[in-house]
């Protein structure tokens, strides 16, 4: 227990040192080919960090969404929570669809989450109650320390699989090393072998040599007859 609240101490004093704050104001968003108002968060932090986070408060509720997914879908990326309750943010229940994007391709590290709650087939928003609107900003924005936590598991992830990448890599170049040094002892005993047999075939090359006859040429005048 002291340990959860030390490391939620320490995300909270992160978050505050750094500055990191979400934006948070009301804007618009299409779903099911209809227009409603909607409260739109950017957050100085990847988009999985902030879906993460957002999903596991939804989790902790026993609330599981169903992703909108297709190629063909306007409404992929949305996850809805369909009769959902959460106290912090509505009275009673309500579905929320929510959404977690980059906020340009040039800002990766910047997200954008869009979230629409319905209730009776209607937007919250100021125009439905400012103060209820207000307190749906205030609970975005208190997510932060969630969100910098399941950034720094991300990044403890991507770190563990690098080190898992660059350990592979090692593997394999000392496998490849070991390859190389059963090639050169097999070509070392493959030269001295040959040395060998070179030597001799040398040896035997001069034994035949060795055998050759120089044949004796008759001498001039012996065996001649003369003319009386």
């Amino acid at each position: 227990m002291f340990m959860k609240k030390g490391m939620a101490l320490f995300l909270s004093m992160l978050v505050f040192s750094s500055g990191l704050w979400a934006q948070v104001y009301e804007g618009t968003a299409e779903y099911d080919k209809k227009k409603y108002t909607a409260f739109l968060a950017e957050y100085d932090y990847q988009a999985p960090a902030v879906e993460n986070a957002l999903l596991k408060r939804f989790a902790k509720l026993g609330y599981r969404p169903r992703e909108e997914k297709g190629l063909l879908n306007r409404d992929k990326g949305f996850k809805v929570f369909a009769g959902s309750i959460m106290n912090d943010i509505t009275e009673g229940q309500a579905d929320y669809l929510v959404k977690v994007e980059k906020r340009s391709r040039k800002e990766r590290e910047i997200s954008l989450l869009t979230i629409i709650i319905l209730q009776n087939g209607e937007a919250l928003g100021r125009s439905v109650s400012e103060e209820r609107a207000n307190k749906v900003k205030s609970y975005l924005k208190s997510i932060i320390p969630d969100v910098a936590a399941e950034s720094l598991e991300l990044d403890i992830k991507a770190q563990e699989d690098a080190i898992l990448k660059a350990e592979k890599k090692l593997e394999g170049l000392k496998k490849e090393q070991g390859d190389l040094e059963r090639k050169l002892d097999n070509n070392g005993k493959a030269q001295q072998d040959t040395e060998n047999e070179i030597k001799a075939k040398q040896e035997g090359l001069q034994i035949l040599k060795s055998k050759r006859v120089t044949p004796v040429l008759p001498s001039s005048g012996s065996g001649q007859k003369t003319n009386p």
